[in-house]
């Protein structure tokens, strides 16, 4: 839906970061997520927030109702086990984003016991990682491994990694025992030798945006699969590559596309990139498209005028074209952000770079062009990989809880609010919200509010200790 990965999650939520930032006037972010301007009444975090807990209803229906279906018995397990990590990975998206939530493992029945407390982070996060390994040997590990919209084994153990790491950092502060284990479920990954990195850096992304899949390579994992314009009967809520996109100005049906490129690279972003690097001109297209579908070049001394460049409607396979909604996929998890992950839990738990982790984030590098690492210490390689993370997976809905579970989420975003005064920053319009948005940041920005209309329904719940 567009409240989760259509738009308000993934974008509007979890997009701006030192990396990304909201391009428009400042005046236009005082009071909105996007802008760290909102409050507990903010109409968007209500309807993520609703939206997630929908999904968590749907997987308890199923999980209590599908004994009683006649099914095959091993379809029937499989069914239960995507249900159980989909339920899982749903509250995983409140946790990260909220901190302390309630845990619903029941559907709807009575209005007088719907009202839960807030499960500590730790706690769910534990529950999280268990809830996932249970379901681990019940999904499918065969019939739909080139199907990146299935959830299967790789997927689990790709994204328990992530929950392991998260779990080990700030602020539940697990430790070496969840870097541990986010290395075994990333290595277990790589070792299934399901998955692999396209050698065009652009491919998988073309592959999201006209509905194929890259069957090859198996590069995307798991994404959200959105499809058809509306004008075609079909009615999916994906907003990618119109509201995060490259800047394309023709709002025609029969045109390239339209989008409102909302979203572009920092000059930290930039600065992150060697010359060479091939992904620098993916995540910050180098052009722009007019309202004739004629390419323009930006200027050498444009960069933060450059947009997000991974979601591109020009690519979109589809025509008539709806100016608003479209066909293009969002990736959840994939095999870059496993080697990437495999690689800084392998230096967390051991206090130093290990093979195996040179061996995965050189995997990653060598795709992109770029030197392979090697001789670091403990503190060069946790830098490296972090400024990996962000060259590989900038507009990715990661970075912010990235920031996060490292401790420095405040230290980053001030770093990009100093970023604002380099003399190659443009001044004032759409490049204001950058500087307003580092301005108003604060430590209580590393969680979202509970929102205010839940805490009026729920009197168990109480408010974010900062909000």
């Amino acid at each position: 839906t567009k409240e989760v990965y259509g738009n308000m999650y993934s974008c509007m939520i979890s997009n701006v970061d030192d990396l990304s930032f909201y391009a428009r006037a400042a005046t236009q972010t005082v009071t909105r997520v996007f802008g760290n301007g909102h409050n507990t009444s903010d109409s968007d975090i209500y309807n993520a927030w609703t939206a997630i807990y929908k999904g968590i209803e749907s997987a308890n229906i199923l999980l209590e109702r599908i004994e009683g279906a006649d099914i095959n018995e091993s379809v029937k397990t499989r069914i239960k086990g995507e249900a159980k990590f989909l339920r899982a990975y749903y509250h995983f998206l409140l946790v990260q984003a909220w901190k302390d939530v309630p845990i619903r493992k029941e559907s709807f029945k009575d209005v007088s016991k719907s009202a839960l407390p807030a499960t500590p982070m730790a706690e769910a996060l534990d529950w999280v990682i268990e809830e996932m390994e249970e379901a681990l040997p019940m999904v499918d590990n065969k019939m739909y491994d080139k199907r990146p919209s299935y959830v299967k084994k790789t997927v689990v153990e790709g994204v328990l990694a992530r929950v392991a790491l998260t779990r080990a950092g700030y602020p539940t502060n697990g430790g070496k025992p969840f870097y541990e284990m986010a290395a075994r479920y990333a290595k277990s990954v790589k070792d299934s030798n399901k998955h692999g990195l396209n050698p065009d850096v652009y491919e998988m992304w073309k592959c999201m945006a006209s509905d194929r899949y890259d069957t090859e390579y198996n590069e995307s994992m798991w994404e959200v699969e959105f499809t058809g314009s509306r004008i075609d009967g079909t009615h999916t809520d994906g907003r990618i590559g119109n509201v995060i996109g490259n800047v394309q100005r023709n709002g025609s049906p029969e045109g390239l596309g339209y989008s409102y490129w909302f979203y572009s690279g920092s000059l930290i972003l930039w600065d992150l990139y060697d010359n060479n690097d091939k992904r620098r001109d993916l995540s910050m297209a180098p052009y722009w498209i007019n309202a004739n579908d004629q390419y323009v070049n930006w200027g050498a001394n444009q960069i933060v005028q450059r947009a997000c460049g991974k979601f591109r409607r020009e690519w979109e396979s589809i025509t008539p074209k709806n100016k608003n909604w479209t066909q293009i996929n969002y990736p959840l998890i994939r095999y870059a952000d496993v080697l990437l992950m495999l690689a800084e839990a392998e230096n967390e738990a051991n206090q130093g770079p290990t093979a195996l982790a040179y061996e995965a984030v050189n995997i990653v590098r060598e795709r992109a062009g770029i030197e392979p690492l090697s001789g670091l210490s403990y503190a060069g390689f946790q830098q490296e990989i972090r400024n990996e993370r962000g060259r590989e997976l900038c507009f990715e809905s990661l970075r912010k809880y990235d920031l996060v579970r490292w401790g420095i989420y405040t230290e980053a975003i001030a770093a990009l609010g100093e970023a604002t005064y380099d003399s190659r920053w443009p001044a004032g319009g759409n490049y204001s919200t950058a500087r307003a948005f580092a301005e108003r940041t604060q430590k209580k920005h590393e969680f979202l509010p509970i929102p205010l209309g839940e805490l009026s329904i729920n009197t168990e719940l109480t408010q974010n200790p900062l909000w």
